[in-house]
């Protein structure tokens, strides 16, 4: 039998890293951090579907993974600890979080994105990852790094905030409350929208233009 190799081939590939790769393990009583920083409503169905990823999102994740790891594994000989797993009981489900890279000598943590082209200011759900990451931990600071796919490189640092942190435990009871009622969150539109692999439920396509849908 000769092998055909296509780009369908190479997308499989690549779904299979990511599934392999991945590190969150769904359960009615876990809430990820990942899920509240970003679109709530994303997060709702992508539990609550069973759509696969977009094939083009899964290339951009495992290049960005890749990113990840050569530094994991370089800080990781200088004392840094990779995927620190931190979690906070918030009494119905726990907050579950994996750190990309903690100093405990420095007791610093660094989260890393990937990215098309480097923003002049971070991007809100990042803040709320990072944020959250450290209150968790109990670092006394981060730094957000985010890496062009052009080589640029550029690096916000902060300490830990109360309401930032506040609004994250509300979007996560937000989140857990929806998933248990069955009721979607209402759309967070962004740029990252048309990257979703859910977008159709909250735009409908017409002819001569775009409006919004109100089905769930």
């Amino acid at each position: 039998m000769v092998t055909v190799i296509n780009a369908q081939t190479v997308y499989s590939w690549f779904r299979r890293i990511i599934e392999k790769s991945s590190r969150v393990h769904y359960g009615s009583d876990i809430i990820h951090v990942g899920e509240v920083s970003g679109c709530l409503r994303k997060a709702y169905y992508d539990r609550k579907s069973l759509k696969a990823t977009l094939d083009i999102k899964n290339v951009i994740m495992a290049i960005g993974n890749g990113v990840h790891v050569a530094l994991q594994d370089l800080l990781r000989e200088e004392g840094w600890i990779d995927e620190l797993e931190v979690e906070w009981n918030l009494g119905k489900f726990k907050l579950v979080g994996h750190v990309d890279l903690y100093n405990p000598r420095e007791n610093i943590v660094l989260e890393i994105k990937t990215t098309g082209k480097v923003p002049e200011k971070p991007y809100l759900p990042h803040l709320r990852q990072l944020n959250a990451y450290l209150i968790m931990s109990k670092a006394r600071k981060g730094y957000l790094i985010y890496i062009g796919k052009d080589g640029k490189v550029r690096v916000f640092d902060l300490k830990p905030g109360k309401r930032l942190w506040k609004e994250t435990v509300k979007r996560a009871f937000h989140l857990w409350y929806s998933l248990r009622e069955n009721r979607p969150p209402k759309p967070e539109f962004s740029l990252l929208c048309s990257f979703c692999e859910h977008r159709w439920r909250c735009f409908s396509f017409k002819k001569g233009g775009q409006g919004v849908g109100n089905r769930g």
